[in-house]
């Protein structure tokens, strides 16, 4: 392979990584208004979901998009896969829906990093070499599942935030609040649309 196609293809694979999720999905990088849209982690596959509930020109509307990496053809030669979107539908109003969501603490809920330390044990050793007690923090890790990013904006209030694992973290830790407004989130989904995400 000469060094231009070389050049190529690292550059071809950079702008493949630093690419936009919305844009492989379709959709404008500026949330409407009112929209919320919540961004399934692809994990090792080569695609992706994105939950969105927004009003556009008055109207409420739901999807469900699943986006895809571009499929490699040659290479040197890659193909955009168009995204699927299914339309939602509820028995409920989308408005009731998204009143829902913020009834869930959507609009307020901090970065996990903000809460990290939720996920800790502190224990207090004696330090034989320093002779001096000391705190000894153990870190919980999780290493699989699924992670979430959320983006909310309603009129001038935002909110961004982005929880790894929500699920399994708050198996092993049930009393943390904002793990349990945000799997009470991806409940809500579930079960006023019948999909699994």
């Amino acid at each position: 392979m000469n060094f231009s196609i070389k050049f190529l293809l690292i550059f071809f694979f950079a702008i493949v990584k630093s690419q936009n999720v919305d844009s492989l999905a379709n959709i404008p990088t500026e949330l409407k208004e009112t929209e919320i849209r919540i961004y399934k982690d692809r994990g090792i596959t080569n695609s992706g979901f994105v939950f969105r509930i927004y009003k556009e020109d008055k109207i409420w509307k739901a999807n469900l998009i699943q986006w895809f990496l571009p499929k490699e053809l040659s290479t040197d030669e890659f193909e955009l896969i168009k995204p699927k979107i299914t339309i939602l539908k509820s028995e409920k109003s989308m408005e009731e829906i998204f009143e829902n969501f913020e009834a869930r603490n959507i609009k307020y809920l901090p970065k996990e990093e903000f809460f990290q330390y939720k996920k800790e044990k502190s224990e207090v050793i004696f330090d034989e070499d320093e002779k001096e007690f000391v705190v000894l923090k153990k870190i919980s890790g999780i290493l699989d599942g699924t992670g979430y990013s959320v983006k909310y904006q309603s009129g001038k209030q935002q909110n961004e935030f982005h929880y790894s694992n929500p699920e399994s973290y708050l198996n092993k830790f049930p009393e943390i609040d904002e793990l349990n407004d945000f799997v009470d989130i991806l409940k809500y989904i579930r079960k006023e649309f019948n999909i699994e995400f």
